[in-house]
């Protein structure tokens, strides 16, 4: 959601009452000249001569006291801080816990996605409990149990009716205290992830705003995706959320809100029955997690991001802006809402009501707990790219003149003085509000004094703010859209300006430069190709290096087992491998057996039934056949000279630096990943067809063994859309074996039985 008129933070969702100015501007009021008319006593609707309807906003009302209640606090012995709300209005309770030390800026290097996705899994099953059973037993008294997850914090949410609250918050402890992480669970929430990101990966809108954040944050956790990317979550295992949740959700790292009937009392005791025991963590040091930012951008950055045919630009401007806690924010809100916070901001009146360039213009700022940020955004019609940038550009810079009118400030400040106490009416919102400013440790007065400051916000003030913060000297720009219809205009309208232009579908936001990294492989350089090549010398060499040329046949037998969705399936397989492209395995899966033969120029499978030609998959065959054993046919060639590749960086496989290399042979594209200090292959990188379409795969090596002065992988594990799909053990390795030719002589089809 991109609107600047509402917000979410911990799930809880709350909304500005625009309806409510909205009527109040659009009324107009009356100014008679005389009584009034019998027409008018008899409710015709008839405005008679004597009546004028002057389009004039009536004036504010007097303000009325606001009493914020205050909540009642204890602290446990383990550090579980513990907030209580009472309103007996409703016989309700709300509690709500929310962890500061588990929001998405707390993800492991390279991995967003996971605090989302270990939170999602709370409510799928405990030690004790399956997903349907938590969801059988709060859905029995009509309650309501989930788990959301922000920058800064993971808060788990438990709506019941008063007698219900101890069924409640046994759940509620389960979940938090003992979740099981069940694979199957994991799975599906895995493509369900998935599924989403692929309708919003499509989405000029989501994708301009992901890259916005990536751009303006640079290499802090705040620019991170919460929900991770396909690559991500594809890859994302049980044991990534077991240690999240280990390190991550402790007592004294958390706030727990009761809201409702309920009495302080009772809110400690039940508080100390369900999370008394929870042990206390070491503190976890969540600054220097997200502390790392972008330097400051000098100029205007702006970011293309091509989809041809597209027939509408996506827009946005961004800046780091200010924390939550900082002093600036109040007089910063204010001024926000002025510029372009609001339907009847300066902002949306110039772009969409004055000159129709669009359906909805906003700006806003996106206070965390250690930094923030400024968006504006719109969108417009493809040939109207420029045009809107330069608008959105220029009422920043008009903006930042500080030419602020009284009348201005008085109706943001009396919307969002007035607006405070609506938001604040039920024990819930109040218990948000609590916990809120718990979090980003604002002063313990600040709900009970946020009307009277806002109206004490000054012209002068908003002015200083408008200067400091509106400026779009030095800003990063995002356009989504076809741009072959703009490129040129925007390079002649901002000549200045330093431009990348992207491909749609080449977007990585946790690369370096964006791109997806096969395709920023695909861009050579003679440093990368050297590295490249010194790299795998260096593995042929420590693999076993000219005594690898002797190989000509390998015998293998290998133990394994397929995993399915509905459980695994035990194989065993009998290789014999003919170099450089000639391999036959007798597989024998479950209780079926299968000959898989790759003859060099084709390649079939042969079952009992018969026989099924698969030589237009002939390279997956042969991408085996070179990384058998840790990759003894690939550093043939390597030593031959018939193989180079590119250095594309370093990447962590399951914890450890690993050197990226990109290769393409006879077998397609590969990015092999090799360990620095032993020069031997961990993983490789491919996509392979499958029936579904093309899948993302990943296979490591280990459990490296000597063979006749060589070193051979014996162990083989297999990822397939981030998922294990395969992994085996080699039984016993035989060097330059008899190959018998025959094993490599394709069927002949079966003739036509001869006429009776």
């Amino acid at each position: 959601m991109h609107s600047a008129r509402q917000f979410v933070l911990f799930g809880v969702s709350l909304a500005f009452v625009a309806a409510a100015a909205t009527a109040q501007q659009a009324a107009p009021a009356l100014q008679r000249d005389s009584a009034p008319s019998s027409d008018q006593k008899n409710g015709t609707g008839i405005v008679p001569p004597t009546v004028t309807l002057v389009p004039q906003m009536p004036e504010a009302g007097a303000s009325k006291p606001f009493l914020f209640p205050k909540a009642a606090t204890k602290t446990l012995p383990n550090g579980l801080r513990v907030f209580v709300v009472s309103d007996s209005r409703e016989p309700a309770v709300t509690v709500r816990l929310v962890i500061p030390s588990a929001g998405s800026i707390l993800d492991p290097a390279g991995k967003p996605g996971v605090a989302q996705m270990a939170a999602s899994l709370l409510t799928q099953g405990t030690t004790k409990r399956s997903a349907r059973e938590i969801a059988e037993a709060i859905d029995f008294v009509g309650g309501s149990l989930n788990a959301n997850v922000g920058k800064d914090a993971t808060a788990i949410t438990l709506d019941v009716v008063k007698k219900d609250l101890n069924t409640g918050l046994d759940l509620l402890s389960d979940v938090v205290l003992h979740p099981a992480f069940r694979e199957d669970e994991i799975e599906r929430q895995r493509q369900q992830l998935l599924s989403g990101l692929t309708v919003q990966y499509s989405d000029p809108d989501y994708l301009a705003s992901l890259v916005l954040a990536r751009v303006v944050y640079g290499n802090s956790a705040y620019g991170w995706p919460a929900e991770g990317t396909p690559a991500t979550v594809k890859a994302l295992q049980r044991e990534d959320f077991v240690k999240f949740h280990d390190a991550n959700y402790a007592p004294n790292q958390a706030l727990l809100g009761f809201a409702g009937d309920i009495t302080p009392e009772a809110a400690f005791a039940v508080a100390e029955k369900y999370f008394g025991a929870w042990p206390k963590a070491d503190a976890i040091d969540t600054l220097a997690k997200s502390a790392a930012t972008a330097p400051a951008v000098s100029g205007r950055h702006i970011w293309v991001i091509d989809k041809p045919g597209a027939v509408q630009t996506q827009i946005r401007v961004g800046k780091i802006s200010v924390r939550r806690g900082d002093p600036d924010y109040l007089p910063l809100e204010l001024t926000n809402h002025i510029f372009g916070g609001g339907y009847n901001s300066r902002l949306n009146t110039e772009v969409r009501v004055k000159k129709g360039l669009t359906y909805d213009a906003f700006s806003t700022f996106a206070p965390q707990r250690y930094a923030g940020s400024l968006t504006v955004g719109t969108y417009t019609r493809t040939e109207a790219t420029v045009e809107v940038t330069k608008l959105v550009l220029d009422l920043l810079d008009k903006m930042a003149s500080g030419d602020v009118t009284q009348k201005e400030l008085d109706f943001a400040r009396d919307y969002l003085s007035g607006v405070y106490p609506i938001q604040s009416e039920t024990a819930e919102q109040v218990d948000d509000r609590v916990l809120t400013a718990a979090v980003f440790d604002l002063p313990e007065d600040y709900n009970r004094t946020y009307p009277e400051k806002v109206r004490a916000i000054t012209l002068p003030q908003v002015e200083q703010m408008a200067k400091r913060y509106f400026t779009s000297k030095d800003v990063d720009i995002v356009l989504a859209g076809d741009a072959s219809a703009f490129r040129d205009a925007l390079k002649k309208e901002f000549p200045g300006a330093q431009i990348t232009e992207l491909r749609f579908d080449e977007v990585d936001v946790l690369s370096p430069d964006l791109r997806e990294p096969n395709q920023t492989a695909a861009a050579a350089t003679p440093e990368s190709a050297q590295q490249g090549k010194e790299i795998l010398l260096a593995a042929a060499n420590a693999a076993g290096g000219e005594k690898l040329a002797y190989i000509k046949t390998l015998g293998i037998n290998e133990n394994g087992k397929l995993s399915y969705p509905q459980g695994d399936a035990p194989l065993k397989v009998k290789w014999m491998v003919s170099y450089p492209d000639r391999s036959h395995g007798d597989v024998k899966l479950a209780d079926q057996e299968i000959a898989q033969v790759c003859d060099g120029t084709s390649s079939w499978l042969q079952f009992a039934q018969g026989t099924r030609d698969t030589t237009p998959m002939i390279s997956e065959f042969k991408r085996g056949i070179s990384l058998f054993g840790g990759g003894w046919g690939l550093y043939q060639q390597v030593l031959a000279g018939k193989l180079t590749g590119q250095f594309i960086g370093e990447t962590e496989i399951e914890g450890k630096k690993t050197l990226g290399v990109a290769v393409e042979g006879s077998f397609g594209k590969l990015k092999l990943y090799f360990y620095p200090d032993t020069h031997l292959l961990a993983a490789a990188r491919f996509q392979s067809a499958g029936e579904r379409g093309a899948t993302d795969n990943e296979q490591r090596w280990s459990d490296y063994r000597p063979v006749e002065g060589m070193l051979f992988a014996f162990s083989t594990v297999t990822y397939r859309d981030g998922v294990k799909f395969f992994e085996s053990a080699v039984q016993d390795v035989q060097l330059n074996p008899k190959v018998d030719e025959s094993l490599f002589a394709k069927p002949q089809p079966a003739a036509p039985a001869a006429p009776k």
